[in-house]
């Protein structure tokens, strides 16, 4: 019984692994909000920003040495998907964002 359970905590977790990254990753660029949300869920953040929402989940996960992390930004305007991917948003001049991996 007890290897049963962990097999079945074992599976959950490679599911989740897959998450958000596999997800996003299907988005096109025009999708419609609602669609978004359907797909990813609920945001963690939801704000606007010179003209754009940006919608943002926080996926973290405890590993076995740190705590690691990923962010994923989708960037709507007029309620259709416009930019999208890992990372946080930033602005790029006054009417314009650019999302920042923190990759060099």
């Amino acid at each position: 019984m007890k290897r049963a359970i962990a097999v079945a905590v074992v599976a959950a977790g490679i599911a989740g692994c897959q998450g958000m990254a596999a997800k996003i990753a299907r988005l096109d660029v025009g999708t419609q909000r609602d669609e978004v949300i359907e797909r990813l869920g609920r945001p963690d953040s939801d704000r606007s920003i010179v003209g754009y929402e940006v919608l943002n989940w926080f996926d973290r996960r405890p590993g076995r040495f740190s705590f690691s992390h990923k962010d994923y930004t989708v960037v709507l305007k007029d309620g259709k998907v416009v930019q999208f991917g890992p990372g946080l948003i930033r602005r790029d001049g006054k009417t314009s964002l650019q999302i920042e991996t923190g990759d060099p």
